[in-house]
């Protein structure tokens, strides 16, 4: 059945909005900005990070909530910021904050609520898969925490776009989806620009489907990293094609060639990858428990 014209002129309104150099996507809070800042300090004392996040009671509470879950929790129990900070450590904590941030509903979408927490879960799933990888390859594991956490944003902003649009009608998801699917990777990359992130986040979220294009070794790795944890997410129902719109559609896709040549990429051997499932399968359950009892 051919598109209609309220089809056509929606799509090219959600596509053009990313080619806008005035685009601005919903802002980071000041926290995590701030935070990103002061982890790459070394210097930085506790009471200044603790004073930071108290400013935020929201993402303070959830960032709390995710540090007493089973991966974090030891026999004693976290009850102050100090202590969390403390007991994981400040490149740990910010990508807390950056999961806190993500399940605190910076991005509004009640029209599209199925698929926008489909896209979370896998969100949350990459990322600690992505952490997994990251130690087993000898890679930093939190930047790849972060950049497995970030790496489809691009998925929520074009959602929001499509809410945003000034067409009246506005058609099925499944109408777009094929189109938001091939963007996501784009529109990634231009969110975490805007948002002032680090280089080497933008390069590997903005090509996390081809790492062969990251401009450095390091950022191609951590790509590849994330391929592998995008391909494990189905083992945990957290695949966005679970939810995809577009029957038998393509939906965040990583295919067999490009998982082959991630795990070249980083070495990784059928044994390696085999613990790396048994890790996630023994603490994923827990941190997924977290998300889902989260308010959004």
């Amino acid at each position: 059945m051919a598109d209609s014209l309220i089809d056509k002129a929606l799509r090219r309104e959600v596509i053009t909005t990313f080619g806008d150099p005035h685009y601005r996507p919903p802002p980071l809070p000041s926290v995590a900005i701030q935070l990103v800042g002061i982890s790459r300090n070394e210097d930085v004392e506790l009471k200044e990070v603790v004073r930071l996040l108290e400013q935020d009671q929201v993402l303070a509470g959830i960032a709390m909530r995710i540090v007493s879950s089973p991966l974090y929790a030891s026999r004693s129990p976290v009850s102050s910021l100090h202590q969390a900070v403390v007991r994981i450590g400040l490149k740990k904590l910010r990508g807390i904050v950056f999961e806190a941030t993500l399940r605190s509903g910076m991005f509004d979408l009640p029209e599209y609520r199925d698929i926008a927490e489909q896209v979370s879960r896998h969100a949350t799933t990459s990322a600690y898969v992505t952490r997994l990888v990251c130690q087993t390859c000898e890679l930093d594991p939190e930047n790849g925490f972060l950049c497995g956490l970030l790496h489809d944003v691009g998925f929520s902003a074009l959602l929001l776009s499509v809410t945003r649009a000034k067409s009246r009608d506005r058609p099925t998801l499944s109408a777009l989806w094929q189109d938001i699917d091939g963007l996501h990777e784009q529109a990634t990359g231009i969110v975490v620009r805007l948002w002032g992130l680090p280089r080497e986040i933008v390069d590997v979220v903005g090509q996390h489907h081809h790492p062969e294009r990251c401009p450095t070794e390091d950022a191609m790795k951590v790509a590849a990293a994330v391929c592998v944890a995008e391909a494990l997410t189905a083992r945990f129902g957290a695949s966005i094609a679970r939810s995809a719109p577009v029957e038998h559609g393509s939906a965040d896709r990583v295919g067999e060639t490009t998982l082959a040549s991630a795990r070249e990429a980083l070495r990784l051997d059928d044994a390696s990858l085999a613990k790396i499932i048994q890790r996630a399968e023994e603490t994923l359950p827990g941190i997924l428990g977290v998300a889902e009892n989260d308010p959004a």
